[in-house]
């Protein structure tokens, strides 16, 4: 259903008028009280010592902060979930509209020019659209996004968002997807920034923090980052494309897991092998489950190309290190005759991250130690979480980092060996 909201009213504070401040006499109060600075004619001020304000923050890609944040910007739009749709982009009609309306705004604030003339490019004679400017645009034809199943987000906090949309001379919430950028693009900067001051304001008060409270996140970068990735999910697929995709996805999960069994056991025979006094530490360390889940890519055509690497977002980077050294060294164990074999179960493409999808999906080890898990997952990770994985917090007797060095000097050539 359109709703209608009025335009606020504009002010703007007149700087033509004659100032009765000294111009070399500058006052400014601080929580000390007011001091007045004396500045000698032809010499410019020191600069102020204050401290500056802490840097905002951009959380990793796949954290539940980034998640909460682009979850929010979605819901907004009538979408949620993995396999969401993207709104369709502004029309022509939307983005005139818009454009009319900030220079509506502007002649309205501008106390000394009520009839400020439209710029020629501008004037483009669509008369309905010249008609509201010339009007003073009194309302807007919004179209809210249909509210979607979120159990965090209410229906009140929909409406605000949307009144504020309303507010700013946008008809209804979605992006210019083929201008990814809010640089390029007054409809996509316009968009980020009231999305992420209803953003804010929600998790403040989803959180009880006081709504005086300012996070360290930069929840328009975050957005503007995000928009860089779902640009290539505009596009609407078909059921067609769904179902093939369904049917990939089933065959390339049994494929993989047969994998997982394998590398899995690859890893911990080796470990075996080359730690013998240690086959306990590597036995509860290499489980199915610390291997990646997805080593696979699901939508690769060559199902004879190897594999990608993809790092589990969990994992920390010594364990992942340990492990294609633990590859290394079963290449290196293996006979002649097993080392072909050996060798196209572990060889990789290439390596990249997981990505938000492929995270939600890990599966993540039980009772494992600290030094197992990636800083960014530990810093995005409750202790209510942290006791439900029933993380080890305990010191070991032998590391990781350890077993890594002992490691890799059983794998180096002696010629490539580094100069202690």
């Amino acid at each position: 259903m359109a709703t209608s909201l009025s335009q606020p009213s504009g002010s703007m504070l007149k700087l033509d008028e004659p100032s009765s401040v000294n111009p070399e006499s500058v006052m400014f109060s601080d929580s000390a009280g007011s001091v007045r600075l004396e500045i000698e004619p032809g010499k410019t001020p020191a600069k102020s010592m204050k401290p500056k304000a802490p840097e905002p923050q951009l959380p990793h890609p796949i954290s539940s902060l980034t998640r909460s944040i682009v979850e929010f910007a979605k819901f907004m739009m009538g979408t949620t979930g993995r396999d969401y749709q993207l709104p369709d982009p502004p029309t022509t009609e939307e983005l005139k509209y818009f454009e009319f309306w900030n220079i509506s705004i502007q002649n309205n604030q501008d106390t000394q020019a009520t009839q400020r003339p439209l710029p020629p490019q501008i004037a483009i004679g669509d008369d309905v659209i010249q008609d509201k400017v010339e009007n003073d645009l009194p309302g807007i034809d919004y179209k809210p996004a249909p509210i979607p199943p979120n159990y965090e987000i209410s229906k009140h906090v929909k409406h605000e968002c949307d009144a504020q949309f309303c507010l700013r001379g946008l008809p209804r919430i979605t992006f210019q997807w083929n201008k990814p950028s809010l640089k390029t693009s007054p409809w996509n900067s316009a968009s980020a920034q009231i999305l992420a001051d209803q953003w804010h304001s929600w998790y403040l008060e989803k959180r009880h923090y006081s709504r005086s409270t300012k996070l360290k996140v930069d929840a328009r970068a975050v957005i503007a980052r995000w928009l860089k990735t779902a640009a290539g999910k505009q596009r609407r697929i078909t059921k067609e494309e769904l179902s093939l995709r369904e049917f990939r996805l089933d065959h390339f999960k049994e494929q993989h897991k047969q994998a997982r069994r394998q590398i899995g056991l690859s890893r911990r025979m080796t470990a075996h092998a080359c730690f013998p006094k240690h086959k306990n530490f590597f036995s509860k360390l290499y489980e199915m489950e610390v291997v990646s889940d997805y080593d696979y890519e699901a939508d690769d055509d060559d199902d004879e190309a190897p594999p990608t690497r993809i790092l589990p977002y969990w994992r920390s980077k010594v364990l992942g290190d340990l492990s294609h050294e633990l590859d290394l060294a079963a290449i290196q164990l293996a006979s002649p005759e097993e080392k072909p074999t050996i060798s196209k179960l572990l060889q990789r493409r290439e390596t990249r991250d997981a990505t938000e999808f492929e995270a939600s999906l890990e599966k993540i080890p039980l009772e494992a130690f600290t030094e197992c898990f990636s800083d960014e997952f530990l810093q995005d990770t409750s202790v209510l979480e942290r006791r439900q994985l029933q993380i080890n917090e305990t010191t070991q007797p032998y590391s990781l980092s350890q077993a890594l060095a002992d490691l890799q000097k059983l794998t180096c050539k002696e010629n490539a060996r580094p100069i202690d």
